[in-house]
């Protein structure tokens, strides 16, 4: 009885995989950016490591949800997307941030801009670039 493997894109099966696949590229990439953030902070003298790094990764769970929504609607137009997602990354990161640490506002949004621009710099410009070359 001889079997055959279907690579039938339109299967169910494969909306299901593609979509497993999709979450856990999400994942990766949101602890690589919280990651990025976290040493920012902690070089910064914020909180220590294991803080910092768990506030950054709450700050960029939060700013992500926001921004998935806002690249889903702004796919089109990419140049729009990142400035937006920028500024809303400032403003949610910046909340999130002065909520734990509230006695240093000034210097948490300061710090919240300084690890946003490291993010883009290091890992989100530099992949958007790659991703409209190919």
């Amino acid at each position: 009885m001889p079997t055959t493997l279907s690579f039938d894109i339109t299967a169910s099966g494969s909306v299901a995989l593609l979509l497993v696949f999709g979450f856990l590229a999400l994942v990766v990439v949101t602890l690589l950016i919280a990651l990025v953030e976290g040493v920012a902070l902690t070089l910064l003298k914020w909180l220590p490591f294991r803080a910092s790094l768990m506030v950054s990764l709450i700050m960029n769970v939060a700013s992500g949800i926001v921004n998935g929504i806002l690249l889903v609607l702004l796919q089109r137009s990419p140049l729009l997307w990142l400035p937006i997602s920028f500024v809303l990354s400032l403003l949610i990161e910046g909340i999130v941030l002065t909520y734990f640490k509230r006695d240093a506002a000034r210097q948490n949004w300061l710090f919240v801009l300084i690890v946003n621009l490291a993010s883009y710099l290091i890992l989100i410009l530099p992949a958007y670039y790659y991703g409209t070359r190919a």
